[in-house]
């Protein structure tokens, strides 16, 4: 057999970005959370088994995601990137398929999971997730702003997760050793600005990158409505948001931070997304935007990186 489907299918899949998906909520866990509750003698929620359940039904609903887009973006790729799109040389029908199997294995996944924890009025967050992602694939994205916001939100919220998975164990901690608890939720939510940020900037990078296209079916995206040097200027804001919550921990004293290697690693991040800022003010073609969008990928898992040097 051929592998060329393959190929196809993991390119509709986004498999890197779903690696990307599964180091977050591991490193989150596993380098934040779960020092503070062994520090403070706290069992939390999510045994091994259970996180493995939650990644998978953070996978389930972001393959949901790509899936629904990519097969409603099949006449904007035509116009903007001719061929690119994998959906045109898979059968349609196996395409739903995958679509109908993400969403009913995560919502299966789900249910267990909520059973196991107990948390089984939670349950509403799968689907509002799930519709939350097909809403914006079918009509939301046209809208300027607002389609936006529900990526970034979700990419916020994939750590964010864990946070409310956890949430009865932080308040132990936070109750019996503040300093540490207080600390694992700003390291959390800290990277979950940083991911709200940087996946806008993206977001309205490819948003340029995809001007031509959007325009011709008709969507009002920030860069066909107000114009690229309105769109520039956005995205100098949100880069300057973003170096602000890569800075912010040294400006308030986060001892948690104060190390070499972090300080370093910042720093690195901070200079990087300057040249992808200016970069940007000389990009005028679909490809020049492309190339930043690239960019822009390999800084959101380059903030990975602040998790190997955190030290609770």
């Amino acid at each position: 057999m051929s592998s060329f489907p393959v190929a196809d299918t993991l390119r509709v899949l986004r498999f890197p970005n779903l690696v990307v998906v599964v180091l977050t909520q591991l490193l989150v866990y596993y380098r934040v959370l779960t020092p503070a509750l062994a520090e403070a003698g706290v069992a939390g929620a999510l045994t091994m088994w259970r996180l493995a359940e939650l990644v998978i039904i953070t996978l389930a609903i972001t393959v949901s995601g790509y899936l629904i887009n990519d097969i409603q973006d099949i006449r904007t790729d035509e116009v903007n990137r001719p061929g690119t799109n994998a959906l045109r040389r898979l059968e349609p029908r196996k395409v739903y398929w995958y679509y109908v199997a993400a969403v009913l294995v995560g919502f299966m996944v789900s249910q267990l999971l909520a059973y196991r924890t107990g948390e089984r009025a939670l349950l509403w967050i799968y689907s509002l997730a799930v519709t939350m992602l097909a809403v914006y694939s079918v009509g939301v994205k046209r809208i300027p702003v607002l389609g936006n916001l529900l990526v970034a939100l979700y990419c916020a919220g994939v750590p964010g997760v864990l946070l409310l998975a956890e949430r009865r164990a932080l308040w132990q901690v936070i109750s019996t050793h503040p300093e540490t608890g207080l600390s694992a939720v700003r390291i959390t939510l800290l990277f979950m600005a940083f991911a709200f940020l940087a996946t806008l900037l993206r977001e309205l990078v490819k948003d340029l990158e995809d001007l031509r296209g959007d325009a011709a079916v008709g969507r009002r995206t920030i860069p066909v409505r107000w114009g690229t040097t309105v769109s520039h200027r956005l995205c100098w804001t949100l880069g300057l948001g973003v170096a602000a919550a890569l800075v912010s921990p040294f400006l308030f004293g986060w001892s948690a931070f104060v190390t070499p290697l972090l300080m370093l690693w910042t720093v690195a991040l901070v200079v990087y997304l300057g040249y992808v800022l200016f970069g940007l003010t000389r990009s005028e073609s679909p490809r020049d935007y492309h190339r930043l969008s690239t960019l822009l990928k390999a800084f959101l898992f380059g903030g990975l990186g602040l998790f190997a040097f955190y030290s609770l």
